[in-house]
């Protein structure tokens, strides 16, 4: 079998364990019982509101008192003589608590990233991170995306992806090769870093975020590689959870936003489609108004603002952006975008 065949392609994701945590406790008793849950409640915030600082906000001290009151289910487990306590917490009421608070709400459909890394160090010089080298530090940092609820994929960094991702390119960030060597993997996002130890207690790291058409820079210091590592991935959650969360301060009034989609040439396009239109968290209704051959005309009433839904849309694979073709007239007026003359425009792939 080819090493090409083991590749997964990243992408856009239904992240499906956000409510979902293991706290160890002491004992089973109800005081380890309630300090445990508020532990997991406050974990489970992080990830629903992309905030990582989210326990300094003083509406959720009183909130992480109350959290038994969230969890849907819980059993005991344990693991070398230490116990754990396996918390699940009610989707819809940490959601709707989310809401009433007026938190951002970060949706579980989320860009899949991809993480190329070169290290420097003082002993053995620059080279490529490799997962079968490092597998200490790939395992925190597996840890930590799903504490932030962020899906991270590695590349396999065979024959392939050093010929078109070589060190060099790596090193400088080249956003040109990223993209090339992107291609197997689909990626929403690419995250590059390169971490260089200064001395031998100090680390650097310099990374570069790339995602919808943007570069976002910023560098992380600290005492070890894992810790630069960390901070880097840390930091690309923050950027990715500000872009796409959801304010229920943004607008609070739910406007529609009309929607065509052609290449709709069968019932299955259909439904897939309005279903995928009538899932997302940032869409209260996705109305059908027309159907014309191979186009599907909507009205998706939302409280988001326009660019935070088109940001939203472009993770779907399947909805490629059309040319805009918006009508001028003759006096120069352009019809807003979204509008029923000037619909935000798609084909489905």
């Amino acid at each position: 079998m080819s090493a090409t065949l083991l590749v997964s392609p990243a992408s856009a994701r239904v992240m499906p364990d956000l409510y979902d945590v293991r706290e160890a406790v002491a004992s089973r008793g109800n005081t380890d019982r309630a300090d445990a849950t508020a532990r997991g409640l406050e974990r489970v915030f992080v990830r629903v509101t992309g905030d990582q600082n989210i326990a300094n906000n003083p509406k959720v001290a009183p909130v992480l008192a109350q959290s038994q009151k969230f969890v849907q289910s819980y059993r005991y487990d344990s693991d070398d003589n230490q116990l754990y306590l396996q918390l699940a917490f009610d989707p819809q009421a940490v959601n709707d608590l989310v809401h009433k608070l007026q938190l951002p709400l970060w949706p579980n459909n989320r860009p899949g990233t991809l993480v190329w890394m070169a290290v420097d160090t003082l002993q053995s010089g620059r080279d490529t991170l490799r997962q079968e080298d490092y597998p200490e530090l790939f395992g925190l940092l597996d840890g930590l995306a799903m504490e932030r609820g962020l899906p991270l994929d590695f590349p396999v960094m065979d024959l392939n992806d050093q010929r078109n991702m070589p060190l060099g390119s790596l090193w400088a960030q080249d956003e040109g090769a990223a993209e090339r060597a992107g291609v197997r993997y689909r990626p929403d996002a690419t995250l590059m870093g390169r971490l260089l130890q200064t001395s031998g207690q100090r680390w650097q790291a310099n990374w570069l975020l790339i995602h919808g058409g943007r570069s976002y820079a910023f560098d992380a210091s600290g005492t070890t590689m894992e810790e630069v590592a960390l901070r880097g991935v840390n930091e690309a959650a923050n950027l990715l959870a500000e872009r796409y969360a959801v304010h229920s301060s943004d607008t609070g009034v739910a406007s529609a936003v009309m929607v065509e989609i052609s290449g709709i040439r069968s019932f299955a396009h259909y439904s897939q489609a309005t279903k995928y239109l009538q899932g997302l968290a940032q869409v209260s209704s996705a109305e059908v108004l027309a159907v014309d051959g191979d186009r599907l005309m909507l009205a998706l009433n939302s409280s988001t603002e326009l660019k935070t839904l088109q940001n939203v849309l472009a993770l779907n694979r399947n909805l490629q952006l059309a040319r805009d073709d918006g009508l001028v007239d003759l006096s120069g007026y352009r019809a807003p975008l979204g509008s029923a003359q000037n619909p935000l425009r798609y084909s489905w792939q």
